[in-house]
């Protein structure tokens, strides 16, 4: 039976304390079968930054971080093969930042999901205004991810760029003013690149931009209001 490392870390912090005082978790790990869950709650807590991310590096390893509060940011660095990455965000102006081989050429990411819920406050009207940056294959092409997004808020920003083969793309937004800017590409497999995009709201904006050896297959559903716009914006090429 494979060893497996397990750590579970909970950081609690009273949203009405200084932002002072937020957490901050910072988290180097290479190896394999590493099973990591990371929850904070609060606002202004930090699970790695831009200029200090957080890094996974290894075989079979799962991830689950859980942020509730306003304003937390999440940057993760991951690299190797069989890795599961489960993100919840709840809260306005939440930052999730994700790489997969976006590093050095000798990196690889292969075999991977993403499954990322973002839940807004629904108390505030004015919108929730969280970003959603994933960035996989950069330096050499993943042979294998899956990205699953489901997104509740106003006012959210998701960037999706993926090189690989077999890269399906789930997105499912309930809110208004929100963007998503999807670039697929690489080889594809047999069935192409997918992207499905359900989106329930007011005045959303979709940038697609789709190329590979296969045919790439893009389905979109919006449902706007009365007097609601969306501006859609499609490039496939093989």
């Amino acid at each position: 039976m494979r060893n497996m490392h397990k750590i579970f870390l909970i950081l609690l912090m009273s949203a009405g304390l200084s932002p002072a005082f937020a957490n901050d978790i910072y988290i180097t790990q290479s190896g394999a079968g590493l099973n990591l869950d990371l929850i904070q709650d609060g606002q202004n807590n930090v699970m790695g930054t831009t200029s200090a991310r957080m890094s996974l590096t290894g075989t079979t390893s799962v991830l689950y971080a859980k942020q509730t509060g306003a304003t937390n940011v999440l940057t993760l660095d991951l690299e190797g093969t069989s890795l599961n990455a489960n993100i919840v965000a709840t809260g306005d102006s939440n930052d999730i930042v994700l790489k997969c081989n976006a590093g050095s050429s000798s990196s690889y990411c292969d075999n991977w999901t993403a499954d990322i819920d973002i839940i807004g406050d629904s108390g505030n009207i004015t919108g929730d205004s969280s970003n959603i940056d994933i960035d996989v294959g950069t330096t050499a092409a993943s042979s294998a991810s899956n990205v699953v997004l489901q997104a509740t808020g106003d006012s959210t920003t998701v960037n999706l760029d993926i090189d690989g083969a077999s890269a399906p793309v789930s997105i499912t937004a309930v809110g208004n003013l929100n963007n998503f800017q999807v670039n697929l590409d690489g080889p594809g497999d047999s069935n192409g690149h997918q992207i499905t995009i359900h989106h329930t709201g007011n005045s959303a904006t979709y940038d697609v931009v789709q190329s590979g050896a296969y045919d790439s297959i893009l389905d979109i559903i919006t449902n706007t209001g009365s007097g609601a716009a969306a501006d859609v914006d499609i490039s496939q090429t093989q």
